[in-house]
């Protein structure tokens, strides 16, 4: 048998999870920031499973046990849905939660941490990046069909497990109040960025207002929905799914889209060396927006599409400014790599923000075009 180190306790906790078999090889697996992960293989009468086993970070997530619960009723619904479609095993296409052998979605090791383990998916691969335009194209369709098979599910049904995450108005009260502050008196190197930030307030209410109004429905969403987060098919590139299911709770729908293409469809990255790099790409923007009405077009209201693009600049507004704000709270939030990493960041953001906006009339012709084709 090959195990990692700290072999015993992996094996204590796979012993808790109804698995039936003998496990042969547990790893280390994933280059995830936030949980342990351990791709574990067993040997049973069907020959060779895998599975992931994962512990919880509770620095990330304070309460464990409520986004397990999130989790569990999510998947729960997903794969009942796929079952009415017919044609697959949602265990085979979806993120699927292995039960404890007391029927529990997790496990509370002596220490207080909480682990979990899901059916492998063998199947698919997920990619850091978008790499062509065909990519792009399925990036949104798999977050637009995870919005479409968790349309019936209400939100009510779900905890709020990350409390005032996406929401704009607050991001930008935590940045005047980071400013007020100036506890590194760093607020002198960022006078564009604060311009920019003040020429620009009117965008931070923008969809919440519209939610608290009732104008935009609170809906299942994702919250994560970087291109890592999607799995594809390693055979045909087709979407599979959505991984990482951890900041799934009630919101709106056009932020999942607004943070796909904010992240998706700016090749330069968050950390572009050259801010004349962080632009928009339209080619990646129409093949995600493409991709996504495909699955999501059906349930979305007008107005939900009407404010597609507008998404887009909210959240890299948002983004831009938690980024400033870190910056001049000495950078408590975010990992840096050197003393001025997010106050870059916040420029990249900015710049992104700005190249957006001279390509909004565009983004919305295309979408109008698509809704028409629909």
């Amino acid at each position: 048998m090959n195990f990692i180190e700290n072999d015993q306790e992996v094996l204590d906790v796979f012993s808790r999870f109804n698995v039936p078999g003998r496990i042969e090889k547990a790893e280390r697996f994933g280059s995830g920031l936030i949980n342990d992960t351990y791709l574990c293989e067993v040997q049973g009468g069907g020959g060779v499973r895998r599975y992931l086993l994962q512990r919880v970070n509770k620095n990330v997530f304070r309460r464990p046990d409520l986004v397990m619960e999130n989790i569990g009723t999510v998947t729960s619904h997903i794969a009942a849905r796929l079952r009415v479609q017919g044609g697959v095993d949602p265990e085979t296409v979806a993120p699927a939660l292995v039960l404890t052998r007391d029927n529990g979605s997790y496990h509370r090791d002596p220490s207080g941490a909480f682990w979990r383990m899901f059916h492998f998916i063998e199947a698919g691969t997920v990619l850091d990046s978008v790499t062509d335009p065909g990519h792009a194209r399925e990036v949104g369709r798999a977050i637009g069909r995870f919005q479409a098979l968790v349309s019936d599910l209400p939100p009510a049904k779900l905890h709020f497990t990350l409390p005032g995450f996406h929401h704009t108005p607050r991001s930008l009260k935590e940045y005047d109040d980071a400013l007020r502050q100036d506890a590194r008196a760093r607020a002198r190197e960022a006078g564009a960025e604060r311009d920019l930030v003040e020429q620009r307030r009117g965008l931070a209410p923008l969809l919440t207002d519209l939610m608290d109004a009732g104008a935009l429905p609170v809906r299942v969403v994702h919250n994560d929905p970087k291109v890592n987060n999607v799995m594809v098919d390693r055979s045909t590139g087709e979407a599979l799914c959505m991984l990482d299911l951890d900041t799934v709770q009630p919101g709106i729908a056009p932020f999942d889209f607004g943070d796909c293409v904010r992240s998706a469809a700016n090749p330069a990255g968050e950390d572009a060396e050259d801010l004349d790099a962080s632009r928009l790409d339209l080619t990646l923007f129409e093949s995600i927006a493409r991709g996504y009405l495909q699955e999501a077009g059906s349930f979305l209201t007008a107005k939900e599409i009407e404010l597609l693009p507008a998404s887009v600049k909210v959240i890299t507004f948002e983004l831009g400014i938690r980024f400033l704000a870190d910056y001049l709270r000495g950078d408590t939030y975010f990992k840096i790599n050197y003393p001025s990493h997010n106050l870059r960041r916040a420029r990249v953001q900015f710049r992104l923000l700005e190249s957006i906006e001279a390509a909004e009339e565009k983004m919305s012709d295309f979408i109008g075009r698509q809704v028409k084709r629909e």
